[in-house]
């Protein structure tokens, strides 16, 4: 093999991997300020440019947020799920995937979650489902984004970490999408919230009575809506923007 048209890796790439693996592990807590830049520099023997280009990678994925003014620098902060969503939204947008498409996604990934939930009816699960039922009852018709928390619950009470953070991803490039399009406004947006309701507290008594196979479609056919007030006919044929 010819290694010879082989590139060795940029320093600032080498520098940003040293400080991404230190951030991750935990070595620099979140909320540290990272030492000044000359500092940074003497210490890693690196230059102002390699150093500044590093840090552009790390502040682009949510891992250092740079602080400008006298007392500024680079702060560690936590790596947001929204950063994935982002990146993953402008893919599916350039491959010119649906909303419905990222619905039908979402489907797949969160039937299974409610079907394992109604199989072990564990009566924690049940009485914290109850509780968001119970606010989304209170809260005001016009209003929609308490009606995330029920999705949100349904994906971390599942139990796997891994598919909490795509579902998680699933739903905010909905979101996002459905808030840049405004679908559902005044009246039309108050019905689909007390749809959304209704369904939910169905939703939660198949759980509670252990139908595996009703629990199981209601949440098909509510994910696969785009949760019921967000999207019309032709929003769902609409491709995935994410675009500010």
């Amino acid at each position: 093999m010819d290694a010879s048209g082989l590139r060795a890796p940029k320093v600032a790439d080498r520098f940003a991997n040293e400080l991404r693996r230190m951030l991750i592990g935990g070595e620099i807590a979140e909320g540290t300020m990272l030492p000044p830049e000359p500092a940074l520099m003497e210490h890693y023997g690196v230059s102002r440019p390699t150093l500044r280009e590093a840090f552009r990678v790390l502040e682009s994925e949510s891992l250092i947020q740079m602080c400008r003014g006298r007392s500024g620098g680079a702060r560690v902060t936590r790596p947001r799920r929204e950063t994935l969503a982002r990146y993953a939204g402008l893919i599916l947008e350039y491959e010119g995937v649906t909303v419905k498409d990222v619905c039908d996604a979402r489907a797949a990934l969160e039937v299974p979650m409610v079907q394992h939930l109604t199989m072990n009816r564990d009566p924690r699960v049940i009485t914290e489902l109850e509780r968001i039922v119970d606010r989304e009852v209170q809260m005001n018709p016009g209003a929609s984004d308490q009606l995330s928390d029920f999705h949100a619950a349904i994906a971390r009470l599942s139990g796997n970490d891994t598919l909490q953070i795509i579902s998680h991803m699933l739903r905010h490039i909905i979101e996002k999408t459905n808030r840049s399009m405004q679908s559902a406004k005044g009246k039309r947006l108050e019905q689909a919230v007390r749809r959304s309701v209704k369904t939910h507290r169905m939703v939660l008594n198949a759980i509670r009575a252990g139908d595996v196979a009703e629990a199981g479609e209601l949440w098909r056919r509510h994910v696969q809506n785009g949760d019921e007030f967000v999207l019309t006919a032709s929003e769902m044929s609409a491709a995935v923007d994410l675009l500010e």
